[in-house]
């Protein structure tokens, strides 16, 4: 009888131990925590859409009333959806430049330092039309190392990776969740990143060939 209670005390400090250890491997490697949403309002949503269509697209003043958000975005829609970043209000939009449509809208973090990018490891996001080239599983990418902190920071569920020609890696990911607070700030390696649920909105729209505009300023 003894036995048998030493033994199901020694299987029971066993189990504990394993599920300790599952719980830690866990936490150093989930990087899909990050959820939460930087959607912008909408009167800000608006606001940046219009200037858009104003300064980049000379849409003349009496027609900027024209530009309006859309409620449901219809499948037949989404080749048209144009991605814009600007990196001084730190925010990514959708919107369709035939429509004059405004699909949504959220707070990101851009390079962290500013202007053009001009060389690998400058830390800059590239300023330019460019377009989505591929759309990735980065659920199990695990880290990057932050080259200036040295903190490990997680791309998130996906990766929209970007045809810039000159340069490689640039794309729209995720985080994690203890760099949220980054998100409106100058920040990244390069990539424009955002919180995890944003993200998964930018995904359901996203397609292959679509147009990304990144302005340094409106």
């Amino acid at each position: 009888m003894k036995r048998f209670k030493l033994n199901m005390k020694l299987n029971l400090g066993r189990l504990s131990f394993v599920l300790v250890s599952v719980i830690l491997v866990f936490s150093v490697f989930y990087t899909g925590s990050a959820y939460g949403s930087f959607r912008l309002d909408e009167e800000r949503l608006l606001q940046i859409a219009r200037r858009y269509f104003s300064t980049q697209l000379h849409l003349h003043s009496d027609d900027l009333v024209t530009v309006k958000l859309a409620r449901d975005i219809k499948a037949d829609k989404l080749k048209k959806i144009s991605w814009v970043c600007v990196k001084e209000d730190h925010v990514l939009i959708a919107v369709s430049e035939i429509d004059k449509e405004v699909y949504g809208g959220w707070s990101v973090a851009t390079g962290r330092s500013p202007g053009q990018k001009t060389k690998v490891g400058d830390m800059r996001t590239p300023e330019g039309i460019f377009h989505i080239k591929s759309i990735e599983d980065a659920s199990n990418w695990g880290f990057y190392e932050d080259k200036a902190t040295k903190q490990l920071i997680g791309y998130g569920p996906y990766f929209v990776r970007l045809e810039t020609n000159r340069w490689k890696g640039i794309g729209i990911h995720g985080t994690d969740e203890n760099h949220l607070h980054e998100i409106g700030t100058n920040a990244s390696h390069g990539c424009i990143r955002m919180a995890n649920d944003d993200l998964l909105e930018v995904v359901r729209m996203a397609k292959i060939g679509q147009k990304v505009v990144i302005l340094p300023s409106l």
